[in-house]
Order: structure tokens, then sequence, then C-alpha cells
């Protein structure tokens, strides 16, 4: 039986086709060759098209010049050049180029994109040289607030809270007094809160602390100041009952685990017009201040008197105020804060491990000490009670039930249903399901 050979005609369409599939290796199979032999051929731009959005440009330089010498109006090919000049630093040059291919080809969407990337790349560029104003000792207060103004003309990246550039660009973008903003700017610290993982919440709660006043009960060691701050809230209230002002330790969110940071709570406090960092109760502010918005994190779980907490808040909040709380479900998978915490870490021969997964902590609440842990700082309330509660003080606007991931509802047998119940009779399987919820509430 004999087999085809396919043609020259034939590899170039086979390695088209690849090139538009996204398949690099096959279309290099086909189109190098051809692109090796002459350059200037449309194999050349299919390759360099498939290895530019591949991240791969090294390829491209030599074929660019050649191809655009015989096709210099190819709208494709002079976006691959714009791209070549964008990885040298030349973003003249490559605006050049993409004004030739908008010029041949006004709705050219790759072009367009990479427009947009290179004004975005400029904005980077000048918001660096406005941080270096700021850097700078020497300089009047004028330029300064010349410098902040630049910057709060420039939109951070979406994801601003996991780009130290970018929360710089977001503490001052989003902040209603330029003057108080530069007052309060401290790069290192934002750049810590960036690090640990503090702008993140602060970030998905941004529509709500944008130009208020923030009480942030159970701040732990008052690493979501800035993050607070970069998200535009005029001003930052911390507090928590063990919060050690002196030390310079926080918790890494994002590896959940104790590091050196640059400033005391205390020192933090004291060079920071706009943020107050306290070793207090809720108790102890009801009738010395009121705040636009009151903030727990990770924090109703463990209040072990959340009646008397939600009254105080009651009081702390201004007339027109909210409540916004993240409450983690003790009656999800295997508990709040306790190991594994989700099923890709779960290892079932760690005998920690077994006591809590698959709903298994709520059958040996009963044979924990008193001292555990699930008792001492975990205060076990149902959702629907915490629901209850917080009607009772706010007129809630938001409850948003988060369910658990896949991976731990198919873990959710009817065996496993059958034993929960057992135990908890009126217990509802949304309950076993829900990993969280989200409340906006509002003042009364």
């Amino acid at each position: 039986m004999s087999v085809k050979v396919p043609t020259r005609l034939d590899k170039f369409e086979l390695g088209k086709q690849a090139a538009l599939d996204g398949d690099l290796d096959k279309a290099r199979e086909y189109l190098h060759p051809l692109a090796e032999a002459a350059p200037y051929h449309p194999a050349a731009f299919f390759l360099c098209q498939i290895e530019s959005k591949k991240g791969i440009l090294n390829n491209c330089e030599k074929y660019c010049l050649t191809f655009l010498a015989k096709h210099p109006q190819h709208a494709g090919m002079r976006t691959i050049s714009a791209l070549l000049q964008i990885a040298k630093g030349d973003l003249n040059q490559a605006e050049n180029e993409l004004k030739i291919a908008l010029n041949t080809n006004p709705k050219h969407n790759r072009a367009l994109k990479v427009r947009q990337q290179v004004g975005w790349l400029r904005k980077q560029g000048e918001a660096r040289d406005a941080l270096e104003v700021l850097d700078s000792k020497h300089l009047s207060k004028l330029s300064r607030l010349k410098a902040g103004r630049q910057l709060k003309k420039i939109t951070p990246a979406d994801d601003w809270d996991n780009h130290e550039l970018q929360a710089k660009i977001a503490f001052f973008h989003n902040s209603g007094d330029m003057r108080r903003a530069l007052r309060n700017f401290d790069p290192e610290l934002i750049e810590k809160a960036v690090e640990l993982g503090y702008c993140t919440w602060p970030k998905k709660i941004q529509n709500y602390v944008k130009g208020k006043n923030i009480l942030d009960v159970g701040c732990g060691f008052g690493g979501y100041a800035f993050g607070y701050l970069c998200a535009g809230a005029r001003s930052y209230t911390g507090i928590d009952p063990a919060m050690l002002l002196e030390e310079k330790r926080m918790r890494n969110k994002r590896i959940r685990q104790w590091v050196e940071v640059p400033k005391t709570a205390k020192e933090i406090a004291n060079a920071i017009e706009d943020i107050e960092l306290l070793q207090t109760s809720t108790s102890d502010l009801v009738g010395q201040n009121t705040y636009d918005i009151v903030c727990l994190h990770n924090v109703t779980e463990h209040l072990t008197d959340i009646r008397s907490v939600f009254a105080d808040i009651s009081k702390l909040v201004n007339k027109n105020g909210k409540l916004i709380f993240l409450h983690h479900n003790f009656y999800g998978w295997s508990g709040h804060h306790m190991a594994p915490h989700n099923p890709s870490v779960l290892d079932t021969s760690n005998p920690e491990h077994k006591k809590f997964f698959d709903w298994n902590h709520i059958s040996i609440l009963k044979e924990l000490p008193e001292d555990h842990y699930l008792y001492t700082n975990l205060n076990r309330i149902r959702i629907s009670e915490l629901r209850e509660l917080t009607q009772e003080f706010f007129d809630i606007k938001i409850w948003d039930h988060r369910s658990s991931p896949d991976s731990v509802l198919q873990r959710m047998t009817p065996e496993i249903t059958k034993k929960v119940e057992g135990i908890l009779p009126d217990i509802t399987t949304n309950e076993l399901e829900t990993n969280a919820v989200f409340c906006v509430a509002g003042a009364r």
C-alpha cells in the first residue's frame, strides 16, 4: 500500500491549520522548513503567529524583516514586530509598527490588544517614575503632590492585590484625599501587605469600603491596615484583645506561617495618620466613636460571646453604616481551621486528619476535652443561628451561602449524612455543604 507524501503546498496548509489550532509542535514540523527556505513565505508568518502567542519571540525576529520587506502592510506580522519591540523595551517603535498594522486593518483584533498593552506599559513606566519621586527625600511637597496626582490617574490592574507596584498604584488611585494619602504612604508596608496576603480581602469588598471609615474587629496583628487603605478606605481602626503591639511578627496568609515584619503594630499606628491599632474589644469602644463599615473577616466563628459583640457593633455602626463579615462554617467538611483543609491534602494515614475529615469532627466532639481548640476557640454556631442573630441587630442586605468545592461535595455519602443526622437530627444538607457565608447588613 502506497503512502502519500505531502507536497510543499500540503505541508503549508497542514502547518497553517496546526498553527490556527494552537498545535505548536505540528506547526513547527511543517512550517519551519518552509520558513527557513523562504522567510517571505506565509509559512513564516503562521510560524511566528503561533510562537508569539505561546510567548516565544526569539525565532520570530529573523523572519520579520525579510517578510515585511516583501509584505510591508501585513497587519499580522507588523503586530508581531510590535511585540518584538516591546520585548526590547522600545515602546515608540512598537507604536509605529501598530500604526502601520491598524492603518491596513483598523479592526485587527490582535493589533488592538497589543496597542492596549503598550498603553498599559506606558502607564506602568509613569507609575514607577512617580514612585521614584515619592522615594526621594529632597523634593518639594509640590513635586510629591504632583507625583501622587499622576498615580491617581492610573488605573491599577484587576489583580492589584497580588502585585506590589499595582497595590501602590491602587493606594493613590482609590484615595479620596491626596494630601492624606501622601502622609499615609509607606511603600515598604504596602509591599509587605501584598507579600503576606493582606490586600485580597479588602480588595474583594472594595466597593463597600472605598471612602469609608473602617472598624476591623478581630484584626489579628494589623496586617489588613494597608490592604484597606489600598482599597480606598478613608481611615482604618483595627482592634483585637490578643494583639501584641510590641511584636514584629505577623501571620503570612499565603503560607499560613508566622514571619518577621519591619514594624510593630504600635510603630505602624504611631507613624500612619489614618491607621489606629488597639489591643481592645468592641465593648471598650462603645460610646467613643462610630464607623461607616464594621468588618469581621473569619472572626465570627471564634467569638465565644457573639451576641454581645453583635450588640456592641450595632452601637458602633453609623446610621447608614454596614456590617460586613465572612463566616467559615464549623459544620463543613473538616471543621474550620482543622487539618486537612481540603481533600487535596488529605492523608488518611494521619491520625489528626482522621479525626476531622468527612465531617467526622461532628462525631467526635463529645469525646474531646473541654480545653480542646474546638471548644476554646470556636463557638460552633450554626448557619441558621448566625442568620437569626444577625437579623436581631441588623437588616440583612446580602446573605451569600458559599458552597464547598465539588471535591468536598463528592465525598458526602448517604452513610455520612445518616451518621451526622444521628448526632444532629435537625441538621440540613445545605448546612453540611456550606463552606462559608458572606454577609452585608445595614444598621437599623
